[in-house]
């Protein structure tokens, strides 16, 4: 995703403006001040997307780690054992 580096005065000035660019471009937007960056504007997923950006990233990962690790599964396993039920506060 490209970003746009806006003034906070141009911001200011033509701000309905910017979040239609930045909604219809799918385009963030980085505000700035004194050249120092302060905010960023991005464009909010559409229903789905963020589904099929994990599910990209699930499939690379599995070409790129075909194997399973089993250290991780075995610190998982460890990591449970050492966790207590929680007391009920109101006993």
């Amino acid at each position: 995703m490209s970003e746009a580096v806006v003034t906070v005065e141009d911001a200011a000035a033509r701000f309905g403006e910017l979040v239609e660019r930045v909604h219809t471009q799918r385009e963030a937007a980085v505000i700035v001040k004194a050249g120092r960056p302060l905010a960023r504007i991005v464009p909010i997923p559409a229903p789905g997307e963020v589904a099929e950006d994990l599910i990209d990233f699930l499939r690379r990962w599995q070409i790129e780690y075909p194997e399973p690790d089993e250290g991780l599964a075995q610190s998982i396993a460890e990591s449970r054992q050492g966790i207590q039920t929680p007391s009920d506060p109101w006993d």
